[in-house]
């Protein structure tokens, strides 16, 4: 069965992204499904993409296909300045069929495709496309990922807003990689008034992906 591609982005960079990308892979693994791994644009790339790298082994796991592809298949667009798409490519207009030919490769051998993007939601990537309007070009299922220390709130808050104003369809999570104490204490109790559910990854993956494949 194939399922629709999910989109991973968070509230800021530094979040977790590559971290919860690879726990869902893990999760998706147990399940006997068949993982594709996208990341459109990776910046800061002097070598080879690292983010990539890491998704580009987790996925192997679950797709030994993937041994007949390269980090190009995975890392179509990659720029050296670690900066958001639009000041790291310079005067260079970015490839989108690059990236789609990439995606539809993966498709191919996937039961499901995971898109990493760059950042959070509102990074611009050209003049006119940010970050999220990559969930619209795949027609994916976005997971939002935050942080739990002190302003996650605030940066929750925002975003689900943003992401309810676009019509998008989400789930969000918490990684929570520190301060589970803190956590627990300043921030939990609004969390569990303002929303039906709240989401650790450290926890709740099994959840997570449950919600996601639906």
């Amino acid at each position: 069965m194939k399922y629709r591609p999910i989109f991973i982005t968070a509230t800021n960079t530094d979040i977790g992204k590559t971290y919860t990308t690879c726990k869902l892979i893990e999760e998706f693994g147990k399940r006997g499904l068949k993982v594709g791994v996208l990341k459109p644009i990776e910046t800061g790339v002097i070598k080879e993409p690292l983010d990539g790298r890491i998704l580009y082994e987790a996925a192997k796991k679950t797709n030994p296909t993937l041994e007949n592809f390269s980090l190009e298949d995975i890392v179509p667009v990659r720029y050296s300045l670690p900066a958001a798409p639009y000041i790291a490519k310079k005067d260079e207009v970015i490839d989108m069929t690059k990236i789609h030919q990439a995606f539809e490769k993966l498709s191919l051998i996937s039961d499901v495709v995971l898109i990493e993007g760059a950042g959070g939601v509102m990074v611009p990537v050209e003049e006119e496309f940010y970050m999220y309007d990559f969930i619209k070009e795949f027609n994916a299922v976005t997971l939002l990922v935050t942080h739990g220390n002190l302003g996650c709130i605030n940066d929750v808050l925002l975003n689900v807003y943003f992401l309810d104003s676009l019509g998008i369809e989400y789930e969000w999570c918490v990684n929570l990689k520190q301060n589970v104490a803190h956590f627990e204490e300043i921030t939990l109790p609004f969390y569990q008034k303002s929303f039906p559910s709240v989401l650790v990854l450290q926890n709740d993956c099994e959840r997570i992906v449950e919600k996601l494949l639906k």
